[in-house]
């Protein structure tokens, strides 16, 4: 029988049902079916790396890669591209919600998940002032509530303010990125998983993944929304 909650929320829903973020046309969760499908995915994923196989330069051959999976389901294409542009630079907040339930649905349609909690890649303080909120926050927060999985914020901090990295070149990325981010709390033994928008190179949570690592992680995996290509 159920609860009196799940009656109201059942009686919400039925009332003021949600609406897509790309045609306001009602939706059960996030985007709608037609509009889902017009998101282009990866195909054919490596799991190292996200890429679509074959993969030419996959970053697991290189010794400084920390990441043992990647799991980004869309391709940084429209209208991927535009969706977290507005979620970062247009205050659409509550687009982190839709974009986190394609990922959500997707790690628990088709991945087996071994995680015990989930660390959304940081902003530094003053771009969090900037802007209001952390973008990687916001996706996480539905990713953690789906898949029923603990989301661990305190403790993680980016303490070095670098470049936008959309301004810089893979070398660059990497050089900018390196000691950004501090791990104070404990993360020993833990299987995690960094949650971010987009996987560009993979400097930043490849950075992130190596101070976890370091702090006595046992595994890091990297979920974004999107992978570019």
């Amino acid at each position: 029988m159920a609860s009196l909650s799940e009656v109201y929320s059942t009686l919400l829903d039925y009332l003021l049902p949600e609406r897509c973020p790309l045609c306001a046309d009602p939706s059960m969760k996030g985007y709608c079916g037609d509009c889902r499908d017009t998101f282009a995915v990866v195909t054919d994923p490596c799991s190292a790396c996200g890429l679509s196989r074959p993969v030419e330069l996959c970053p697991r051959n290189d010794a400084s890669w920390h990441i043992a999976r990647v799991v980004a389901p869309l391709t940084y294409s429209q209208p991927a591209i535009s969706q977290i542009h507005a979620l970062k630079f247009a205050s659409r907040r509550f687009l982190g919600r839709a974009l986190g339930l394609i990922l959500a649905e997707t790690l628990r349609s088709g991945f087996e998940i071994d995680v015990d909690a989930l660390i959304p890649v940081p902003l530094h303080a003053q771009r969090v002032r900037k802007r209001g909120y952390n973008q990687a926050i916001e996706i996480a927060r539905p990713v953690a509530d789906e898949l029923r999985i603990p989301l661990r914020i305190a403790g993680i901090r980016r303490i070095v303010a670098t470049k936008p990295l959309a301004e810089l070149d893979a070398d660059a990325r990497q050089r900018s990125i390196a000691g950004a981010f501090s791990v104070t709390r404990n993360v020993y033994g833990l299987r995690l998983a960094i949650v971010d928008d987009v996987i560009t190179t993979g400097a930043t949570v490849n950075a992130l993944a190596a101070q976890l690592l370091e702090a006595g992680a046992e595994n890091v995996e990297a979920w974004a929304v999107a992978r570019a290509l």
